[in-house]
């Protein structure tokens, strides 16, 4: 009777298999029939452009996007809001995950679209340190090399083969009945130093309907075994450094990847990522500086074109209604159609620049306020010494550092790559429990009778001891990539050398466009007295306290022309003392000391709770350890020391989110909580004139200040903004930068 309730069970699991997919509806995709109307799926559906749907979590859109930009007609519905320097630094480090760049914007190549998943963000570090992909991997991805691995399978089947000629006392035309069970488990655990420990467990069930011979025990039985073995290599792959740059050896490809990444090359990855985000952070730095002290400019030169179209009105009505000065009229009436042109062109200038500036500060972009500088550009002459100068950039430069580390990790994987020229050579060892029963468990009367039982005595065991050996003839591979991991070292170091030149002709450059402003700058104001005193005679001449009765048009084209020497000599200065200062900024950039100057800091955020669980009770481990004399247990060092722009060089005794730690670390600078609001009106001051008096005396080299500011991947903390903003001098002449 079991048999036809087997074989009907068997027939109704087919059936509901083979009729499942009825059961789903109808669907979307249709097979081609002799219609033609079949085709119109691939002509519309499959050759369509679509839009994804809506992702499920998604940032909400900023309202403000939808204000209407301002225009050049709407200026008087604004308010001016003046802002500093050290403002728009903090706005543009604070307010936003993505570091922004001033270069590419408007550019088609611009990474924030053509290259969305590149673009640098506070993000990036957590990224790499999650990295799990080959060749990408972080430190954790690294570390789960190391991790136990359980695996386990589990069979049971069931045979019933028709005897033709009977055999084992089953006669013609029965069936050999037999039923088979399988159960096999392993742990296995990777050691530090490149061994291997796995612990096995093998079950085995076989039960047939062949009757008991005198030479069988039970017609059915339970057998199999508990093994552990041990596996340590002894010549490649063999140790703690190896395994800790190229991990376990049993997990490397090679021949696809070389030599894998260990957790010292994960790391060293990240400290990688690490130097790309800072000079990410310095980019954005620059420029703001440099967009800042851009609209600096262009509100001067706007200053200055609006005083030269008042003038020019101010002639063309004192002589419009005479008669003999039409010749006159017409050529200031040609002066000021130019004037009015250069004048909407200068406020276009000046409109692009505030915008810009709004954008690197993620500042809406119209709010009903204009964003006016308070901050002055230094006149005072900075000389700084080529030697300290070159010192401080071979100290400081990011690009240095992050070559640096590029070289430590092909030092390393070299090392691992001549481990891998030798021949692999294993110590290997297994100790092993047999087992045998007629029942898996149970009270029996005999301990043979139970196979956990016979197990758990112990009575049958086995072990082995060997040594395996496996070499490829020639080692041609591992030479290969011995070789290549040497020229890369070679290269990286070559490249170092020409990163030290190529800094030492930046830096020669920038301090060469320093001399060179200011020279200008120098040279521009005895051209604004004589422009000045030009204008003047002219005046005297053509119109006194009594205008005169007859107009000399030659005479009043030589005042025009003199007005705009004098305009274009005003405004070459403000030209060149702008651009003095955006090279100054220029200087400290290349240099490297761009964040240290105005003490920006890069510092680890909060970590997640669950991490300070595992970190103390990883201390604790530490504590109460004993230490192995006789093996090596100090790890080789390759870290340096902490960066100049990192938190880590102030010395602070706690991570910036300790309440207190910035204020020992910096005196006078509290916690994030101290700081106060920045307020959101400020009185916008009039932009006085530049001075042509004499240019101030020089400032001695690493004479400059700033405002602290640190920066981190979750938070910023500053101190209170100065109510005296801008640049204040001193009675010895030293000005701020």
């Amino acid at each position: 009777m079991s048999r036809p309730r087997s074989r009907t069970t068997a027939f109704a699991l087919l059936l509901s298999t083979l009729l499942s997919g009825c059961a789903q509806g109808p669907l979307r995709l249709q097979y081609l029939w002799r219609s033609d109307e079949n085709l119109s799926y691939y002509v519309d559906k499959a050759s369509a452009i679509e839009y994804p749907t809506e992702p499920e979590e998604i940032l909400p859109r900023d309202p403000n996007l939808f204000n209407r930009p301002r225009r050049l007609t709407d200026l008087d519905e604004t308010e001016p809001w003046g802002i500093s320097l050290h403002e728009c630094v903090r706005r543009a480090l604070s307010d936003s995950a993505i570091v922004l760049d001033d270069a590419s914007f408007g550019s088609p190549s611009n990474p924030i679209f053509s290259r969305p998943a590149q673009v640098a963000s506070t993000l990036d570090h957590a990224i790499q340190n999650t990295g799990f992909l080959f060749g990408n991997r972080g430190p954790e991805a690294a570390l789960a090399d190391f991790d136990a691995a359980f695996t386990t399978s589990l069979t049971w089947g069931r045979d019933e083969v028709p005897q033709n000629a009977g055999s084992f006392g089953i006669p013609s035309g029965a069936s050999q009945v037999s039923e088979t069970f399988a159960w096999q488990t392993s742990l296995e655990k990777p050691l530090a130093n490149g061994g291997t420990l796995t612990l096995q467990g093998t079950t085995n069930y076989d039960g047939n309907n062949r009757p008991v011979s005198g030479g069988q025990l039970f017609p059915s039985s339970y057998n199999g075994l508990v093994q552990f073995e041990m596996r340590q290599p002894l010549l490649a792959g063999a140790g703690t450094e190896f395994t800790r740059i190229a991990g376990p050896a049993s997990q490397t490809l090679r021949g696809v990847s070389g030599v894998s990444q260990g957790v010292l090359i994960s790391r060293i990855n990240g400290d990688i990522s690490l130097t790309q985000f800072e000079q990410s952070v310095q980019s954005l730095v620059r420029d703001v500086h440099r967009v800042y002290w851009d609209l600096n400019l262009f509100l001067r030169l706007y200053e200055s074109e609006k005083e030269s179209f008042k003038e020019l009105l101010e002639y063309y009505n004192r002589v419009r209604d005479r008669r003999e000065s039409t010749v006159a009229s017409k050529s200031a009436e040609a002066r000021i159609a130019e004037a009015k042109a250069r004048l909407a062109g200068s406020l276009a200038d000046v409109l692009q620049r505030e915008q810009r500036l709004r954008r690197l500060c993620h500042l809406p972009l119209s709010d009903g306020k204009f964003l006016y500088p308070t901050d002055q550009p230094t006149e005072a002459l900075l000389e700084p010494a080529w030697e300290s100068s070159l010192q401080e950039a071979l100290a400081h430069r990011v690009e240095l550092r992050r070559q640096k580390w590029e070289i430590k990790s092909l030092e390393l994987q070299l090392r691992a790559a001549r481990s891998l020229t030798r021949p692999r050579l294993d110590f290997v060892s297994q100790y092993r429990v047999n087992g045998l029963g007629d029942a898996l468990l149970g009270n029996q009367d005999s301990q043979l009778d139970t196979f956990l039982g016979n197990l758990a005595g112990g009575q049958n065991t086995g072990w082995s001891v060997g040594f395996q050996m496996s070499a490829p003839l020639g080692f041609r591979l591992a030479r290969i990539q011995e070789r290549n991991y040497e020229l890369r070292l070679r290269k990286a170091r070559v490249v170092l050398g020409e990163q030290e030149r190529d800094i030492s002709y930046e830096l020669a450059t920038t301090m060469l466009e320093m001399e060179r402003w200011y020279s200008l700058a120098s040279d521009t104001i005895p051209r604004m007295r004589a422009s000045r005193e030009h204008v003047e005679f002219q005046e005297s001449r053509l119109i006194g306290d009594s205008f005169q009765a007859q107009i000399n048009s030659a005479n009043f084209e030589a005042l025009l022309n003199a007005k705009i020497q004098a305009r274009d000599a005003e405004q070459a200065y403000l030209q060149s003392i702008i651009e003095y200062n955006k090279s100054l900024v220029d200087w400290k950039f290349r240099k490297g000391t761009l964040l240290r100057d105005n003490e920006i800091y890069l510092a680890e955020g909060n970590w997640h709770p669950e991490a300070y669980n595992t970190a103390m009770k990883r201390s604790v481990d530490r504590t109460h350890a004993k230490d192995k004399h006789k093996f090596r247990t100090i790890p080789m060092e390759f870290v340096g020391g902490p960066a100049p722009n990192s938190f880590e060089s102030l010395n602070p005794d706690g991570r910036p989110s300790t309440p207190g730690v910035l204020r020992n670390a910096t005196p006078g600078v509290g916690p994030a909580e101290a700081v106060p609001a920045i307020p959101e009106n400020m009185e916008p001051a009039p932009v006085p004139p530049m001075s042509d008096e004499p240019l101030p005396p020089v400032i001695p080299d690493g004479g400059s200040e700033g405002n602290i500011t640190r920066i981190s991947n979750s938070q910023l903390i500053f101190p209170p903004i100065s109510s005296e903003e801008g640049e204040k001098g001193d009675d010895s002449g030293r000005v701020r930068l």
